[in-house]
């Protein structure tokens, strides 16, 4: 089932357009990296120079990584009624749902696209310290908050980073109004869209530019707002090439454009108290490399087990791994919501 699954969900290009996966990530475990010389090239004093200390920088960083778990049981008795029930084995053998077309054409797929979910939700909106809405966060009422306490994801960390350092935040005004509606129409204002990106682009650290697969990643909201605000000023921008299904890329003013409508769909079903969302409008932009996803197996998912015990009956599925996020270079990253 393990590899069904990898084969399925974690094709490389689905991670590697806008993180970079690390496998072998271990909690604790330091990541170093090392900077630019310090600059060099003074006037010459001819013969007995001065010397002085060469200086390289260096940093480093430490993974939190957080345990995740699937535990499910399966029990055959529930997909009678449904179409499903076509797909049983028949006598003493109807309740072993290993093997089989339920397994390979029904449980298989869903299970993992369900596991391809799970990586995006912990991936980036993580938060250890999540809460409901009517518990002081912003966790839709409906759905358990322990879905997204495991680490903390890309959007907790980049929300810090911009936090710390203001001139890395680029303010969406639209993100405050009090209804859904004006969430949606305020964003959609002749030039709004157009300012959010240019100061994405102008206020970020320049080295973002030159680094392989930079661009700006933004919830399909915001993207699509850039590309109305662009045609009704009478401007071009590039078509939306679709790299994966929902992932589709454009440029703007030379920059890469990253439509991520994944994005959109968490933020309304996981972040909604009813009258708003919470941030619906993000972007940052930054470079693959930048985007560090750590775990503990060569793929997010290392193994899982599906077994039918006799005993009582019912169909078994677990696995567990460990995950974390890490934002290699606070400096490289530009965020806007």
């Amino acid at each position: 089932m393990r590899d069904l699954i990898a084969e399925i969900t974690f094709k490389s290009d689905n991670w590697d357009a806008i993180v970079t996966h690390v496998p072998g990530a271990q909690n604790g475990k330091k990541v170093g990296f090392i900077g630019k010389m310090a600059p060099v090239g003074t006037p010459s004093a001819g013969c007995s120079p001065t010397y002085v200390a060469g200086s390289i920088s260096g940093a480093e960083k430490t993974w939190a990584m957080g345990q995740w778990e699937v535990p499910l049981t399966l029990c055959y008795n529930d997909l009678i009624g449904t179409i499903a029930q076509y797909t049983l084995k028949k006598g003493t053998e109807i309740g072993d749902l290993t093997g089989g077309e339920y397994y390979t054409e029904i449980l298989v797929p869903k299970l993992a696209e369900a596991m391809n979910d799970m990586i995006w939700r912990l991936g980036w909106f993580g938060n250890t310290a999540a809460e409901n809405v009517t518990d002081g966060g912003v966790i839709t009422d409906t759905v358990a908050a322990n879905l997204f306490t495991t680490l903390d994801g890309f959007w907790k960390r980049l929300f810090a980073i911009a936090t710390t350092t203001p001139t890395q935040k680029t303010a969406i005004a639209a993100n405050a109004e009090a209804t859904l509606a004006l969430q949606k129409s305020k964003l959609l204002d002749s030039g709004v869209a157009r300012g959010i990106f240019d100061k994405l682009i102008l206020d970020a650290d320049p080295m973002i530019a030159g680094q392989p697969g930079a661009g700006i990643f933004a919830t399909k909201s915001l993207a699509d707002a850039l590309y109305y605000d662009l045609q009704h000023a009478n401007l071009l921008m590039q078509p939306w090439q679709t790299l994966f299904a929902g992932f589709d890329v454009s440029s703007y003013n030379g920059v890469p454009i990253y439509r991520v409508a994944e994005w959109d769909i968490m933020i309304q079903q996981f972040e909604n108290n009813g009258t708003t969302y919470n941030l619906p409008h993000r972007a940052v932009y930054t470079f693959p490399g930048n985007l560090l996803l750590g775990t503990d197996g060569t793929d997010p998912v290392t193994d899982v087990d599906f077994f039918f015990d006799r005993k009582d009956r019912s169909n078994y599925i677990y696995a567990t791994g460990t995950m974390g996020t890490m934002v290699l270079h606070d400096n490289m990253v530009q965020v806007a919501y």
